[in-house]
């Protein structure tokens, strides 16, 4: 535990990084709500990082831990709800901070965040040879296996072609190409999509059982590097002691 009013100017330095940290959490509590909670999780996110490395700058090791924390569970924090309690939360922990004058991993264990996400959401498991992969229900509108593959007439980077559904030449994904296993077996599926107006289809060896999904299930790509780097996706669950990436639609769209 430190006593960081040993030295006067040590002492104001600190004090007024705490007071303008506390005067910025005020803020955000105040902004936060269901209207402005998209446009400001990214300026928190980022802020926080800023926060840490002025704690760790002054000496606040229990703050700059909590901070860390807060910073890789604000996913999680997935309503206004949520997030609003752990910035009055922080807030706290900053007004404690001023009052008692001391700093320890004891007191920031006072204040430890409960961010377990309530979203929870429905996925269609699919299968490309051996991997596995889901996509989100919402988004699916049929499966089917009869339909012709036609190539396009100039060759596109991840299309593997078209094919014809309802009136409409649907594109389909090539994911081969960002990585997956090159399908080899002779039945396969397409799992035709929509995304914001736009359809397109997935060809798959096999699709399985709906599987619901909460966001506290979802690790983060960017943690195990050894697993396949595509850029539409971020996230993976574990099934069975086995690995299921979550296809991102919108980032796939814009591949």
């Amino acid at each position: 535990m430190s006593d960081f009013f040993g030295d006067d100017f040590t002492a104001e330095l600190k004090k007024y990084f705490l007071d303008a940290t506390l005067k910025e959490v005020e803020k955000f509590v105040d902004l936060v709500d269901e209207s402005t909670m998209k446009r400001l999780r990214p300026e928190i996110k980022e802020q926080a990082t800023s926060w840490t490395v002025d704690a760790k700058s002054n000496e606040f090791a229990g703050l700059a831990q909590w901070l860390e924390d807060f910073t890789e569970k604000m996913d999680l924090l997935d309503q206004p709800e949520s997030l609003h309690k752990v910035l009055q939360l922080l807030r706290k922990y900053l007004e404690t901070l001023l009052v008692d004058a001391k700093d320890s991993v004891e007191l920031a264990a006072q204040f430890t965040i409960h961010a377990q996400s309530s979203k929870e959401s429905l996925f269609l498991h699919c299968r490309t040879g051996t991997q596995e992969f889901v996509v989100p229900i919402l988004n699916v509108i049929e499966i089917s296996g009869t339909l012709p593959l036609y190539p396009l007439p100039e060759k596109r980077e991840g299309l593997a072609g078209v094919i014809p559904f309802r009136g409409e030449a649907i594109p389909v994904f090539s994911l081969n190409e960002y990585g997956f296993q090159k399908l080899d077996a002779k039945q396969h599926y397409f799992v035709i999509c929509e995304f914001e107006g736009a359809r397109f289809s997935l060809q798959v060896t096999e699709t399985d059982e709906l599987i619901s999904l909460k966001d506290r299930e979802l690790q983060s790509m960017e943690t195990h590097p050894a697993m396949i780097a595509v850029p539409f996706i971020r996230n993976f669950f574990i099934k069975d002691q086995r690995s299921v990436m979550v296809l991102d639609l919108e980032k796939l769209v814009a591949a």
